[in-house]
């Protein structure tokens, strides 16, 4: 769910949507569920400092531990090109850190996506720079070297889960999403 805009534009009977505060999150939230999938992150221009370790950090080791506690079996995380637990830049460090801390947890499945710089419409305006460097990577990185498309990260997320070749504590990278989500569409 899209908790800054309250609806999801995803609709299937199967589908339960539910609005939650992450600074109260229930105990009981992610019980009765085999797979949890977060895609929780800010940045520290629009969050400042504290802001984006309140989101990419608090609020992810408590989605993760709560879904460990509930008994749920696989857990995917939207991470970033570039984390590393070691890093000196505070954006690739905290990824990194909540990286390890999710692959160390024990989960039947624990998948870690690491994508490039993310081709998506927003539905804010992020700026005249922020939409020119869209538009180049858009044209200009055909390969997807440096960039991907967010349904292909969503839909390989998806495929993952179905996906025995992605093992127990598995880091995909933005090379690895771009290739496993043409595989997708030739339907290999």
């Amino acid at each position: 769910i899209n908790a800054e805009y309250g609806e999801s534009k995803v609709q299937n009977d199967k589908l339960e949507h539910k609005i939650v505060d992450f600074d109260n999150l229930p105990e009981d939230a992610f019980l009765d569920h085999d797979v949890a999938i977060c895609t929780l992150g800010t940045t520290r221009a629009k969050s400042g400092k504290d802001g984006f370790i309140k989101v990419d950090q608090d609020y992810v080791l408590s989605f993760v531990e709560k879904s460990k506690a509930a008994g749920v079996k696989q857990f995917h995380m939207m991470s970033s090109q570039g984390a590393n637990a070691n890093a000196w830049l505070l954006y690739t460090q905290i990824k990194g850190q909540v990286d390890e801390k999710i692959l160390g947890m024990g989960f039947e499945k624990a998948v870690v996506y690491r994508p490039a710089a993310l081709l998506v419409d927003r539905e804010e305006d992020r700026g005249m720079v922020e939409n020119s460097l869209k538009w180049l990577l858009t044209v200009g990185d055909t390969g997807r070297r440096v960039s991907v498309n967010i349904g292909d990260v969503a839909a390989v997320i998806v495929g993952s889960i179905f996906d025995e070749s992605v093992t127990d504590k598995s880091i995909l990278t933005n090379g690895d999403i771009v290739n496993k989500a043409k595989a997708l569409i030739k339907g290999n």
